[in-house]
Order: C-alpha cells, then structure tokens, then sequence
C-alpha cells in the first residue's frame, strides 16, 4: 500500500513540475504565418466603424446594410488572425466580436425599419466594443513586431 502512494507521490510531483515548467501564455500559431498584419486590420476596422458613425449622426440609415457588411468582413478578417495571438487575447477577441456582430444585426434590423433613435443607440452599443477590438489588435501587433 505505501508503494502506491509512492507512486502517485511521484506521479503528482511530475504532473506539478511539469505545468510549472510550461510557458505562461499559449499561442495556438506561428506569429511569423500571419497573412494580414494586425495594423492593416485594425486599419480596417478603424475605418468602416468612422463611416458607420458618420451614417448614423447623417441619419443616413441606407447605407447601413452595406457598411455592416463592411465591418464583418473586417471582424472576420480579425477571427482568422486571431490563431497568432496568445490565448487570452484571442478569447477576449472573439467575445468582442461576437458581440461587435450583435450590435450589426440590431442596426441592420434598425436600419431597415427606419428607426433611427433605435439605430443610434446600437452604434453607441458598437462604439466600446469597437474600442476593445482595436486594443487587442493593438497589442497583438505590438507582440507580433517585437519579435
């Protein structure tokens, strides 16, 4: 009976030293892999979220659709890139985005009833999200080009 506790003993040390060992951050890609860099995106994001604001305080609700459309591709663009980015950076992400995409349906849906109070409340929703989104993108390019 004592050689089995041994045993585990030892099994539980190896398990410990083992996860003591590991790198602090997980990084599920190769940062030198990325197809678009971090910057560009953000570019991106930076500029379909100026338009989308301006359509909104214009009260240029037609072109709305269109600009979401926009702003998915560029959320999408950000997912896909996401796999360069450590674990909690690209978890905090993908949040970010899915609730970024949240706020792009309720303006479709706003927008495409005319509701433009209702239309302004969500792109006040978007705006923080937006704000997040581009921090992450942010500080992945930071990691990304210190290396």
């Amino acid at each position: 009976m004592t050689a089995v506790r041994l045993r585990q003993g030892c099994r539980y040390a190896l398990l410990l030293a083992a996860l003591l060992g590991a790198p602090s951050c997980q990084w599920a890609g190769d940062t030198g892999a990325a197809k678009a860099s971090f910057a560009v995106i953000r570019q991106q994001i930076d500029d379909v979220s100026a338009r989308i604001t301006s359509a909104v305080q214009n009260g240029e609700a037609d072109r709305i659709p269109a600009l979401d459309r926009d702003m998915n591709a560029a959320l999408d663009a950000a997912r896909n890139q996401s796999s360069a980015m450590n674990l909690l950076d690209r978890e905090h992400l993908n949040i970010n985005v899915a609730t970024a995409k949240q706020c792009l349906s309720g303006m479709d849906r706003y927008a495409q009833s005319g509701d433009n109070d209702l239309l302004r409340a969500q792109a006040a929703q978007l705006a923080p999200t937006v704000s997040e989104i581009r921090v992450l993108l942010d500080r992945a390019d930071r990691i990304a080009n210190s290396k």
